[in-house]
């Protein structure tokens, strides 16, 4: 789709519960997307680095503000209820999607949801996962294939969809195009998360969790620091083939010699300018963890 606005083939762009600035690679080229885009509208609860390219900037409901499920990385929806109001004219994402279909005349006040979309209540008598059966059961795994059977706790207990029932791992040596380190961009950067944020901490950065991890740091081992003339706590520029960032150095030895590692968490600091809009071939994941860069104490 980012490629499709600054082709101009793509006319309009509505971004929902995403900092797409903050956390997509070549963030440069994100910015471009979005500028050539003719009408871009954002969801937020502040005004994020995607909400200040954003021609209209709707406010929504937080997590805490919302009434609904969540389905964690282990399969398990688990139910979840408005702790406080939403502040002044926010809604929830679904009320400002409503709404827009109301002003698009595909939906009604009248008629809060198309035919074709199922009712609340209706959900709740055919789903095998229903809000009430949560509010009896706690969290349910899915699959869950019938409302009276329990959810699937494990997948492929007895075997994989294989000709012989096993699952085939390999060792697959990976470097996208163009991030072959060398004598310019000798290391290797690896982009993750800390504990102490979420993703580009437009929430975790707002309260006490700041203390615990004030800025992006550059994690890089001891051999390189060396190698490099790096102190651990100065100021280093991370250049790569597609930016430039500012960070503070730390040196251990929890990354191996060669590579470096830094978090997304702080946008300011361009970490995501670093990084390569190429996608990997067989899961098509943007490539957050391969990059050639080099450092410098400026």
């Amino acid at each position: 789709m980012l490629a499709a606005a600054r082709a101009g083939d793509l006319r309009a762009l509505w971004v929902i519960g995403e900092d797409v600035c903050a956390t997509d690679p070549d963030a440069n080229r994100v910015a471009e997307a979005l500028d050539a885009c003719p009408l871009v509208v954002c969801n937020e609860l502040f005004l994020s680095e995607t909400a200040r390219h954003a021609d209209v900037v709707l406010p929504v409901a937080s997590w805490l503000e919302k009434d609904g499920t969540f389905v964690n990385f282990d399969r398990r929806f688990q139910r979840v209820r408005p702790a406080v109001p939403p502040p002044g004219d926010a809604r929830s994402d679904f009320d400002v999607v409503h709404a827009v279909a109301c002003a698009m005349g595909v939906a009604s006040a009248a008629r809060p949801r198309p035919t074709h979309w199922p009712s609340a209540e209706g959900s709740r008598r055919s789903s095998p996962v229903s809000h009430d059966r949560l509010d009896r059961e706690g969290a349910v795994p899915w699959p869950c294939p019938d409302p009276d059977r329990p959810g699937e706790a494990t997948l492929h207990a007895e075997g994989f969809a294989t000709p012989d029932g096993r699952a085939h791992l390999a060792a697959a040596p990976y470097l996208p195009p163009g991030e072959q380190p060398d004598a310019t961009y000798p290391l290797i950067l690896v982009t993750g998360r800390r504990w102490a944020h979420y993703n580009s901490g437009s929430m975790t950065r707002r309260g006490g969790n700041l203390a615990l991890g004030p800025v992006d740091f550059l994690d890089l081992h001891p051999d390189d620091a060396v190698r490099y003339d790096v102190r651990d706590g100065v100021r280093v520029v991370v250049e790569s083939r597609h930016g430039r960032a500012r960070l503070i150095a730390r040196i251990s030895e929890q990354t191996a010699p060669g590579q470096v590692f830094c978090s997304f968490h702080f946008p300011a600091s361009g970490v995501n300018r670093l990084t390569s809009a190429h996608a990997d071939t067989v899961t098509s994941c943007p490539e957050y963890k391969v990059t050639a860069v080099r450092v410098a104490v400026p």
